[in-house]
């Protein structure tokens, strides 16, 4: 069983998913299905919490043979970096499923699966090409969501999602296939695992090179100012459980790819690339907060939101301090929790209405008050809400940065008082101001509440007692920091 713990948590979703299309289930069987397998993951990863020591490093390891010939392996394992991602993927989809109940389109519902299973192969995979794989398989139903199921210019955006993360992936396989062929010409054999092509010593120029590779997918994917022009049109026009996907956990999977392969393929290069972010970082947190308080529509407003605290998260992960690293590890996964809420909040509110415009909402106060307070609760969560987890990251990260740099710590600070500003903005027009619509709002139903409530517990629990979490990535990042510090000459 435990050998082939990671094995099920992976394929789970898309066993299921094929058995259910091979039976042809109807919507209601599909629906069982797609739940009870994601309460089958969600209990695996539980189980295997229960036995994850934060000190033991990589842990449930399997290295199977897969293209033996091409150096090609089936290499899983995971530590504290991809439990974090691992625990926010099964803990959200639960929610997603009883957002989605009454939904009867089945291309969802496979879809859905289809994405749990390539999300969790990502951060669990340690063979470059496996992980290519599966990042790939990410890609899909993402493509179908939004090309299918969106609204608006959805077609037009879904083939903008698809070009320009293709972009990044090739130029990101550019880089696997040439860090594989050099280990072959060194050692005389294939190999595409992490560990082994982690071996290998290049100049400073090829260094530079093969680390853009990968640096563009994963710029793409956060997105960094730039590379961001697919993001707020995608969100949108996407469909609310693409979003919340989008937001929550994929774009989280850049910075895990940055501190997975960035700093354990390129540990020294990083140092050549880290102004650059830095600086990308920095414009990006306060453009995106400049664009989201010009912003009428809440879904993009929101989309720039999580583009600003996603730069915040990435500038952490480039100041090389045990407060910046903490604060953006620990600000993964409240983002994803403050995230979710709000996207699911922002969904509620267009299936009432059919408009996410701010001008035709207000009033809403008065009329839904539940639903007012979690809107309010999940906004201020995203701003960084004192008692949130929200909070204690950003502290963290801004403590990093002055720790780093007196005026990057000033910047950081900025970015997220200019948070305030825009949520707070906001919240005044739709909660008190008058609608350019008759609007009667219609509270939270019994349903929606249970769908958000452990999402508000897991905020304040992580705001109140963070004390809980952090020993179990601690000892990863003091370790992981060393090793990066030692590698680039700067001694503890």
């Amino acid at each position: 069983m435990m050998e082939n713990l990671l094995t099920l948590i992976i394929f789970v979703p898309l066993m299921m998913a094929l058995f259910l299309g091979l039976i042809r289930a109807d919507i209601t069987v599909l629906r069982i299905g797609t739940v009870a397998s994601s309460i089958v993951t969600l209990g695996l990863v539980l189980f295997l919490l229960t036995q994850f020591d934060p000190e033991g490093g990589m842990q449930f390891v399997i290295n199977l043979p897969w293209i033996e010939r091409s150096g090609m392996s089936y290499f899983v394992g995971i530590d504290a970096l991809s439990l974090v991602i691992l625990l926010l993927i099964v803990l959200l989809m639960p929610p997603l499923y009883l957002y989605m109940f009454h939904e009867k389109r089945k291309g969802y519902w496979y879809n859905m699966m289809l994405l749990q299973t390539g999300v969790s192969g990502a951060v669990l995979s340690l063979d470059l090409v496996l992980f290519y794989l599966f990042w790939e398989t990410m890609l899909l139903p993402i493509f179908i969501m939004v090309g299918k199921y969106g609204n608006g210019m959805h077609q037009f955006n879904a083939m903008k999602i698809v070009l320009m993360t293709i972009l990044g992936s090739m130029s990101m396989l550019f880089s696997i296939l040439y860090l594989g062929y050099v280990y072959y010409e060194t050692m005389g054999v294939w190999s595409f695992a992490l560990n082994d092509l982690s071996t290998l010593v290049f100049n400073a120029q090829t260094s530079i090179w093969l680390a853009a590779g990968f640096l563009l997918a994963f710029a793409i994917k956060i997105p960094l100012v730039g590379f961001h022009t697919w993001m707020a049109p995608a969100y949108g026009s996407a469909p609310t459980p693409a979003v919340v996907i989008l937001s929550a956990i994929m774009a989280k999977l850049g910075i895990y790819g940055i501190w997975r392969f960035g700093y354990g393929l390129f540990e020294e290069t990083l140092t050549y690339y880290a102004p650059i972010i830095i600086i990308l970082a920095l414009i990006g947190m306060l453009y995106y907060a400049i664009r989201a308080i010009t912003e009428e529509n809440l879904r993009r407003m929101f989309a720039y939101s999580s583009g600003s605290h996603l730069s915040l998260i990435a500038l952490g992960v480039f100041l090389e301090n045990t407060y910046a690293w903490s604060g953006s590890l620990y600000f993964i996964g409240t983002h994803a929790l403050a995230s979710a809420g709000i996207f699911f909040m922002i969904g509620m509110l267009y299936r009432r209405f059919r408009s996410v415009q701010i001008s035709d909402l207000g009033g809403m106060a008065s009329q839904a008050p539940l639903f007012a307070f979690f809107f309010t609760f999940f906004a201020l969560s995203i701003a960084g809400l004192p008692g949130t987890g929200g909070f204690v990251a950003e502290l963290l990260i801004i403590i990093g940065a002055f720790k780093f740099n007196f005026w990057i710590g000033v910047l950081s600070a900025l970015s997220v008082l200019s948070a305030l500003l825009y949520i707070f903005w906001m919240l005044q027009r739709t909660l008190f101001g008058v609608s350019h619509n008759s609007c009667t709002y219609k509270d939270l139903s019994f349903r929606e509440i249970i769908l958000l409530l452990p999402l508000v517990v897991m905020l304040l629990v992580t705001g109140i007692m963070p004390s809980l979490f952090t020993p179990w990535f601690t000892p990863l990042i003091d370790s992981t920091l060393k090793s990066v510090l030692l590698t680039v000459g700067v001694t503890l």
